[in-house]
This record gives structure tokens, sequence and C-alpha cells, in this order.
């Protein structure tokens, strides 16, 4: 019988905690962006670890939609049979998926390959049917989404910044107090 109650207590233990993980989440989808975009994802790209020939992390050139600016994000894309899919963990509070939204384009690095893509849609993760039913069900109650993209064209290259030491800033959307996901994303001044 203890153990019974004790396998129990141990499975609403955990239910509890992947309750409170999924209500904290979306009170506060940007907590660790600020570290993110200050610290990984500048190093990532700096060090050619997004993007590289062994890694599963790309890189996402994208121009900001209010600056005009060439941004560069680290991010994890999944090949489709049109082009790819981009997991997107803030939705449509992400900065980089708004640029990418607005502009109607991107160009994504991955294995040495860069990608012309096009025809962006932010899709719910509950609508992607490749997905175990258990990833989409937890993916969909913490907000996630998925940007889909269709590819167009297809050149060897690499996505480098113009300089390693340049940052922007696009401004929050209005009435957004924190900094947008991308705040450190390097900056160059040729598409």
């Amino acid at each position: 019988m203890r153990r019974v109650v004790s396998i129990i207590a141990a499975g609403a233990a955990l239910g509890g905690g992947v309750g409170g993980t999924v209500i904290f989440w979306r009170r506060n989808p940007r907590v660790g962006t600020a570290f993110v975009n200050s610290v990984v994802n500048p190093r990532l790209i700096r060090r050619g670890l997004a993007g590289g020939a062994a890694s599963e992390i790309g890189t996402l050139e994208h121009v900001g939609r209010r600056s005009g600016i060439r941004r560069l994000t680290p991010v994890h894309p999944e090949p489709t049979l049109e082009g790819f899919r981009v997991v997107v963990p803030l939705g449509r509070q992400s900065e980089w998926a708004r640029n990418v939204l607005a502009a109607g384009h991107c160009r994504l690095q991955l294995h040495g390959l860069v990608y012309d893509l096009d025809e962006p849609a932010m899709i719910p993760a509950s609508e992607v049917g490749d997905l175990p039913r258990i990833v989409r069900g937890v993916m969909a109650a913490l907000g996630f989404q998925y940007l889909k993209l269709r590819t167009f064209g297809e050149n060897e290259g690499i996505l480098e910044p113009a300089d390693d030491d340049a940052f922007a800033v696009d401004p929050p959307a209005p009435g957004h107090a924190l900094a947008p996901d991308h705040a450190d994303d390097l900056v160059s001044s040729a598409v």
C-alpha cells in the first residue's frame, strides 16, 4: 500500500511541477532571453557553431522591420518537403519571426549551405502533424508556434556579420517594456 501511495504522490508532484512550469512560462515567456541574446547567440554566431557542417542549429538572416538592419539569429530549423519549419518559443511575440513575416523572406545557413526562403507562415504547434502527440500538446500548452518557410534557392556559403562588434536593437513593440528577443543579434551593413 505504501508503494502505491508513493507512486501516486510522485505522479502528482510531477504533474504539479509540469503544470507550474507551463503557467510560469505562459506568464513570463521572455524569461532568460536577455542572457541568451547578449551571451549565447553572439557566441554561437562568432564561433561558427550556428549553421556549421555538423550543427543542428542554423543561422537565420532577416531584416529589422523598423530599422532595416540585417540581423543574424541562431534557430533550430527542421526540413520539410517544401522547405523548413522553425520553432518559435515566443510565438507572435518573437521579434525575429515578426521581421521575417513582415519582409516575406529570409535566408538560412545550415550545414554550409545558404537557403533562400519565402512564404513565411506562423502555425500553432498543435497543427504540426508529424510531431509526436505529447510534444504537440506540451508545445501548444507553452504557446510555442512554428514558422513555416518555402525554399526557392540554395547556394554554398556562410552568413557572416560584417562587424563582429556591432550590435543593434529594434525598438520594442508599443506597450512592450521588455527587450526584443533579438536585442543583441549581430548586424551587417550589407544584405
